[in-house]
């Protein structure tokens, strides 16, 4: 289970002191509500989930004088119940615009709610499907944090950063993210919040091993499951059930979550009597009224997965009888509900399949695949359609840009015309009386003009064909790829065939993941460059905040990158420039040999702006270079470490670029590095 955060989500408590904040003028929320919070927590563990909104609308309307942070914790309870209880975005979209009408003129002073705002219109817009806006919401709530917060209050946002980039199966870069967010969270002073001592390190730790459980390096998340049970046990005498009973309760609910899924991890090492044990304590801990009951579920299903692997029938079935039971209580029917039904469809097909009950095996299988089949959907549809929304978007605008092209021609083809149409009566003249003979000449050449302008024609309107073609084309390669990754991964998953079997499916599953990747691009550079939103961004930020990203490939080379910036503001698409950023300082890092440094520079003049990427690599040849900027080029390369090479990124570049009026060129060397310079104007 994802980490324990809340119980069961969105119990807030925010903290407060700012580095040079008056902290006067902040009006924490009273005691009583932190009381009333806690007992609707306990209603939703419980599955009271209707009974907990009246609870909170009865208080509520019984408090005098409500503060700003108080009002702006109902709306946040209440737009993050309609995401993740009920799928009531139309409702969500409603309370997330209240949260910013309760500290309306007030964000000077309620910092932290107003940055913790940017990340909740970030999850409605990714509930609406529109990913970029959603990010980029996210984005903005991490900068004014760190302009305006002290590190301790940014481990938060920087956290929920990590986590979007987890939903969408980035696992490397959530664990880079959530590792920050770990750092920044250690900077809290002493005395601190229960929130800021124990929920969200805790939290934190879970969040890393579950991405490390998820890219297959298992040693390292049960190191860090392990780091967060020793964590939690080291705070366990500070939250004592008689004098803190809600802390006491939540310290023993994260070590209940916390050791099922170090279950699940012995289990799948096949330390299956260790495994058995943290199995059955998650369970016992979590598994009554006022803990996590769902969490609980989860623990079941890998308990009953463990039981088929060591041969125990009987006790897997007797597990799956009670998971049936359980599900069935379940009040709102959500994506949760879908996952725990799903993973009780995959564990009865396998119980079947082990007892060679044929026809109930294949039963469970389609029904697990359809549940399956909708979650890949979503998570497919969370990576890409923020691009196919770019692609329209870019589509719009190249047939404004062709009609307003269009317009352009047909005003000069009628100056043209009516010029040549002047001469051509001269020339008629001319000839008439002086050389009748070349009359006939004139008229061919009359009829090749014509055909000239037809085939000119004829081919404008292929390339057309053409280019639309190859985009049917790459949006429809994308399902049947899609297919046979998600297969190759279901049959890796149900332990499918030989060791040699599971090697070639291994094979299938990166050859198809790198296939996406490949077909993504075709679409983009078939679509040509995207339409710009400007903004002023802060190029500095930008590609620091880039190269924080990227960073963990240079670390697996081994590689160093220098930075060297200086504060420069300018009128750009920051989407678009973080693309080409991330193009220029991924490709150093690709063909620069490990132990080398790559190094960015940024420098600025009146009235334009420098960025240049510098690495020490194998350079570029001469017989390339005039060819590097062009699309399909034959010029791509395998990187030093064997990495895969699309040969468009730095086409797509220079059409960014260019569209901000900009410039691309470089300066290389082979065998001594490459230098690539962007120069943008300020204006």
């Amino acid at each position: 289970m994802l980490a324990v955060r809340f119980l069961p989500i969105f119990f807030v408590v925010l903290f407060y002191w700012s580095c040079d904040a008056d902290e006067a003028e902040y009006r924490e929320m009273r005691p009583e509500t932190y009381l009333l919070y806690e007992q609707v927590n306990r209603l939703l563990n419980s599955g009271q989930y209707a009974r907990s909104l009246d609870y909170l609308d009865s208080a509520y309307a019984e408090m005098d004088d409500v503060l700003p942070s108080e009002q702006w914790n109902r709306y946040y309870h209440l737009t993050r119940y309609y995401l993740n209880y009920v799928s009531n975005v139309e409702m969500a979209d409603l309370y997330k615009d209240s949260m910013g009408i309760a500290i309306k003129d007030f964000e000077h002073i309620y910092k932290t709610e107003y940055a913790k705002t940017f990340f909740i219109k970030g999850d409605v817009m990714k509930a609406n499907k529109r990913f970029s806006e959603a990010f980029k919401s996210y984005y903005e709530g991490v900068e004014f944090a760190r302009e305006h917060l002290c590190p301790c209050q940014t481990a938060d946002l920087t956290y929920q950063l990590g986590l979007f980039k987890y939903n969408q199966r980035e696992y490397q870069e959530a664990i880079l993210i959530v590792k920050k967010a770990l750092e920044e969270v250690a900077q809290c002073p002493e005395g601190s919040d229960f929130v800021l001592s124990i929920k969200d390190p805790q939290m934190y730790l879970n969040t890393i091993a579950l991405a490390f459980e998820k890219v297959h390096e298992l040693d390292s998340a049960i190191s860090y499951y392990t780091r967060a049970l020793d964590f939690i046990a080291s705070k366990a005498d500070l939250y004592p059930s008689s004098t803190s009973p809600a802390e006491a309760n939540f310290v023993e609910v994260a070590r209940g979550v916390i050791l099922g899924n170090l279950g699940g991890v012995l289990s799948e090492m096949e330390s299956f009597e260790k495994a058995e044990v943290a199995l059955l304590e998650s369970i016992a801990i979590n598994d009554r009224p006022g803990y996590d009951i769902p969490d609980a579920r989860t623990a079941k299903v890998k308990l009953g997965n463990l039981y088929l692997a060591m041969d125990r029938e009987n006790e897997a079935w007797e597990v799956i009888e009670d998971l049936e039971a359980s599900i069935k209580s379940i009040e709102i029917k959500n994506a949760r509900y879908e996952n725990i039904l799903g993973r009780l469809y995959r564990l009865r097909w396998k119980y079947h399949d082990k007892i060679n009950n044929i026809e109930a095996a294949y039963t469970d299988i389609l029904a697990y695949m359809e549940l399956y089949n909708a979650s890949e959907a979503k998570a497919i549809e969370s990576r890409y359609l923020d691009m196919e929304e770019s692609f329209r978007n870019t589509e719009q605008q190249l047939q404004l840009a062709n009609i307003t092209r269009e317009n352009d021609l047909k005003k000069i083809y009628l100056v043209g015309s009516g010029i040549i149409s002047l001469i051509a009566i001269g020339f008629l003249i001319a000839v008439w009386y002086h050389l009748k003979k070349y009359r006939l000449v004139n008229k061919q050449i009359s009829i090749q003009n014509i055909e000239l302008q037809d085939a000119l024609g004829a081919l404008e309107q292929s390339q057309a064909e053409n280019s639309k073609m190859m985009h049917i084309v790459a949006h429809d390669l994308r399902s049947p790829i899609s297919s046979m990754t998600m297969i190759a991964d279901v049959l890796l998953e149900s332990e499918y065939g030989t060791e040699e079997d599971r090697t070639l499916l291994e094979h299938i599953k990166i050859s198809g993941t790198n296939s996406l990747n490949l077909v993504s691009e075709m679409m983009q550079v078939n679509k040509g460059s995207e339409g710009l939103k400007k903004e002023m961004v802060d190029l500095e930020r930008m590609i620091s905040y880039c190269v924080d990203l990227l960073r963990y490939r240079a670390v697996e080379k081994k590689q160093k990158i220098i930075i060297e910036t200086i504060p420069v503001t300018a009128h750009v698409s920051r989407e678009k420039m973080w693309r080409v950023m991330s193009n220029l300082i991924a490709n150093a890092i690709k063909f620069s040999e490990p132990g080398s440094n790559v190094t960015i520079r940024l420098t600025s003049s009146q009235d334009k702006a420098l960025i240049s990427v510098q690495d020490l690599g194998i350079g570029i040849p001469d017989t390339i270079k005039d060819s590097v900027f062009e699309l399909f080029t034959n010029s791509k390369r395998v990187g030093t470490a064997g990495e895969t090479p699309y040969g468009m990124g730095l086409a797509i570049s220079k059409q960014i670029v260019l569209a901000h009026g900009g410039k691309i060129w470089f300066v290389s060397k082979e065998g001594e590095g490459t230098t690539f310079f962007v120069e943008l104007p300020l204006e």
